[in-house]
């Protein structure tokens, strides 16, 4: 009775031990889980379960694109809906006019050349050295500097930026909006970059590196080594041969 009582608590024994082992595994297994899915920059759930490959991957691969897709809309299209008749402005409206001027600014520019316009991930303060460099000869750089500054209080800076901040962001934006406009008297300014209009080299140059190497020796055409004088001869049937 004592072996029979010692056998079954040997595998009453191993029978918890197995289930312990596997309901560790389990729970290991699942915080894994839980921890990679915290990590992971992504939807939550599979994408594409039961989808072809080709489609799984084209899913993945428009998913992967939207954090790189940027744009820049118009803050304010009517002023009414935020201004109220006989009130005081918000806050926040110099700073979306502010916002909005720099579009204006960009949209002069481009009225020009289109191959001026600016991409949202581009610098601004670069984007105007650039292309304002050449109307504003040079000494125009301290305005764009100041007038980017002041685009970044507006944007970014959490202190006041109220009617007098705009009031010399506006002045400031007016004479930029001048020295756009004299874009049309330097056609030469509009290929000041060369990351928007770049110089491509002359074909020819490399087509007459490459052309003496393409000909063969005079000593090897044909011309040269052809007989002055070509022997026939003539049978008795009256026929030549070939």
């Amino acid at each position: 009775m004592t072996q029979e009582l010692s056998g079954v608590t040997i595998v009453i024994f191993i029978a918890a031990g197995v289930l312990t082992i596997l309901l560790l595994f389990i729970f290991a297994k699942r915080q894994i889980m839980r921890f990679a899915l915290r990590s992971r920059r992504g939807p939550h759930i599979p994408i594409g379960h039961d989808a072809k490959k080709s489609l799984k991957k084209e899913i993945e691969r428009r998913i992967e694109v939207i954090p790189r897709i940027q744009y820049e809309p118009q803050l304010i299209s009517d002023p009414r809906y935020i201004l109220t008749p006989g009130g005081q402005a918000p806050p926040h409206y110099y700073r979306l006019k502010a916002v909005d001027d720099v579009k204006t600014l960009e949209t002069e520019i481009t009225r020009y050349d289109n191959c001026l316009k600016r991409h949202p991930s581009e610098n601004l303060r670069a984007y105007l050295l650039t292309t304002l460099a050449t109307p504003l000869n040079g000494s125009g750089q301290r305005l764009i500097h100041q007038f980017c500054d002041l685009y970044e209080h507006a944007r970014h800076d959490p202190t006041e930026f109220g009617d007098e901040e705009y009031q010399v962001y506006t002045r400031l934006f007016l004479k930029l909006m001048d020295a756009a406009r004299l874009l049309k008297s330097y056609p030469s300014s509009r290929k000041s970059s060369p990351s928007r209009t770049p110089i491509k080299k002359s074909v020819e140059t490399k087509r007459n590196i490459l052309e003496p190497r393409m000909r063969p020796p005079e000593e090897q055409i044909l011309t040269g080594s052809r007989p002055n004088t070509l022997t026939v001869m003539t049978l008795d049937n009256s026929e030549t041969s070939v």
